[in-house]
C-alpha cells in the first residue's frame, strides 16, 4: 500500500509540474489543443478541438500555473518521505477533488468541454478516494 500511494503522488505530481510548465512556455490552448489531439487519437474521438483561447484567458491561466506546479512540487516531497509526511495527503486529495468539482459545476452551468477534459473531471472526482483508501491502509499499519 505504502509503495502503491508514494507511486500515485509521485505521477501525479510530475504531471501536475509538467502541465505547468507546458502552460506556461507553450500557452493553455496548445497544452489543450495537444492533450485533445492526443485524447482523440487514442480514443477514436472525432470531436473538434478548442482551438484559441481569449487572451484574458490565457493570461490567468498562465499565472495559475505555477501553483499546479507547486501543488506537484509537494507531491513529490510527499511521495520522497511517505512515512515523515503521511499526514498530507487527506488535504492534498481534497484539494484536487476541489479541483474536480469545480470542472463539475463548469460542466453544468456552462456546457460540456471536449471529452477530455471530461475524463480528467472523473479523475479528479475519483482519484482522491483512492489516495484516501491507500492512506487509511498505510495510516493503519503505521499506528
Amino acid at each position: 500500500m505504502i509503495l502503491a500511494l508514494r507511486i500515485l503522488n509521485a505521477i501525479l505530481g510530475l504531471a501536475a509540474v509538467a502541465i505547468c510548465l507546458s502552460i506556461v512556455v507553450y500557452g493553455p490552448a496548445n497544452t489543450a489543443n495537444f492533450s485533445e489531439t492526443l485524447f482523440d487519437t487514442l480514443t477514436g474521438s472525432s470531436y473538434p478541438l478548442t482551438g484559441p483561447w481569449p487572451a484574458t484567458m490565457d493570461s490567468e491561466l498562465r499565472f495559475y500555473a505555477p501553483f499546479w506546479g507547486a501543488y506537484g512540487l509537494v507531491l513529490i516531497s510527499v511521495a520522497r518521505d511517505l512515512p515523515g509526511r503521511l499526514h498530507y495527503v487527506p488535504p492534498l486529495a481534497m484539494i484536487f477533488f476541489i479541483g474536480g468539482v469545480g470542472r463539475a459545476l463548469s460542466y453544468v452551468l456552462v456546457g460540456p468541454p471536449h471529452p477530455f477534459f471530461s475524463f480528467l473531471m472523473v479523475i479528479e472526482l475519483l482519484l482522491p478516494v483512492a489516495f484516501l483508501t491507500l492512506w487509511r491502509g498505510v495510516r493503519s499499519r503505521m499506528i
